[in-house]
């Protein structure tokens, strides 16, 4: 029979579930990074772990390098889980850090963006901070340039070099009620698109933030149309969502809608092959085709909250509610879920069989899922 691992500390207890997975899922191993503060009723951790691949400067298994909410980025051998380095930031971590070279480009929710070194986590520029909001979304690189989006409603570029500003761009929110979040940044051809929450998805040039083109997705609607999904760029399609509205299929690039898929909630999809797995709020993760919308198939889970998938060969890896769900990628059948008794919301990232995520308990797991 499949099973759910619980974890506590050291011990692990397997709970069974209804079938058995066709291969194994199991804990590699397990490490503490934070002890919870002993009032803590409801932590939650969202911090989005990246696994670098071994290159001379890192150990041989590789690297993970972990955001948390105890406002540190820190660096764990693969292998093991041991911290090689740890990061002081001045608020809690959320983002996926982005692997460039030996060096890694950091978002906080202090609003700095910090590049140092994968070695030892020192910094090489620590960015002045743009506006007043905090940066949730994963940083995208392109062209000797930094795009990162923050919680008030701005996108900005910086110089890969040197962390200066380049140019940045914000728009008003449209209402007073808005979901707490930003769209990231998604680079399409000569231009970089995201979102924002007055339900407009823009395209900016990467040259100098000249609008190339804007799309209204709210639909009509007044309040939490906010586009905080960050867009995804597949063949001829690029898919983003409105809370409120749904998630759209539109035209690169002109922006133009070709399909509406009407509902509310939609996260950010992950993306492999020829389909996106995309979570909603209600409780849902749906296999879509990009080209026209499609649903290829539904995972429900009794309305709990659902937030963005890893998704590998084989797996969907998807934190609902307060546990991850290993979902089988060719028919959306749920095979186990994983938790540690405080729960898990972060995206993992998953790479060479391994699972890798930071749990509610401050705790980082390295799951093989083969």
């Amino acid at each position: 029979m499949a099973v759910t691992v619980m974890a506590v500390g050291a011990c692990s207890v397997f709970v069974p579930l209804d079938d058995p997975p066709p291969n194994r899922i199991g804990l590699d191993w397990a490490s503490s990074v934070y002890e919870l503060e002993g009032f803590a009723y409801k932590p939650s951790e969202l911090g989005q772990p990246l696994y670098v691949s071994p290159n001379p400067s890192t150990p041989p298994a590789g690297l993970v390098v972990v955001p948390s909410d105890d406002r540190k980025i820190r660096g764990l051998d693969a292998a093991n889980g041991h911290v090689l380095w740890e990061l002081e930031t001045r608020g809690p971590n959320v983002a996926r850090p982005v692997a460039v070279g030996e060096d890694l480009i950091i978002g906080s929710s202090d609003g700095h963006v910090y590049r140092i070194h994968q070695r030892n986590g020192k910094p090489i520029w620590v960015s002045e901070h743009p506006g007043k909001g905090g940066v949730l979304s994963t940083p995208t690189v392109h062209g000797g340039r930094i795009f990162v989006t923050s919680i008030d409603n701005r996108i900005t570029a910086l110089d890969f070099e040197t962390g200066a500003l380049v140019w940045d761009k914000r728009r008003p929110h449209a209402s007073d009620f808005t979901v707490t979040g930003q769209a990231g940044a998604t680079i399409v051809g000569n231009t970089v698109v995201t979102g924002f929450s007055d339900g407009q998805l823009v395209a900016y040039a990467v040259s100098d933030g000249a609008t190339e083109w804007s799309v209204d997705l709210s639909g009509g609607k007044a309040e939490f149309v906010d586009v905080d999904t960050t867009p995804v760029l597949v063949d001829d399609v690029l898919v983003a969502g409105s809370y409120r509205r749904g998630l759209y299929g539109l035209d690169p690039k002109t922006g133009d809608i070709k399909w509406l898929m009407k509902g509310e909630a939609f996260g950010t999809p992950a993306m492999i092959e020829d389909l996106i797995y995309v979570p909603q709020a209600t409780g849902r993760i749906l296999a879509i085709q990009p080209r026209d919308g499609s649903i290829r198939w539904i995972a429900r889970f009794a309305s709990e909250w659902a937030t963005t998938p890893a998704v590998t060969r084989k797996y969907v890896l998807a934190p609902v509610g307060d546990s991850l769900a290993v979902i089988e990628r060719g028919s959306g059948r749920t095979l186990t879920r994983f938790d540690d008794l405080r729960g898990v919301k972060g995206t993992p990232d998953a790479a060479f069989g391994t699972a890798y995520l930071i749990a509610n308990s401050g705790t980082v797991y390295a799951l093989g899922v083969y």
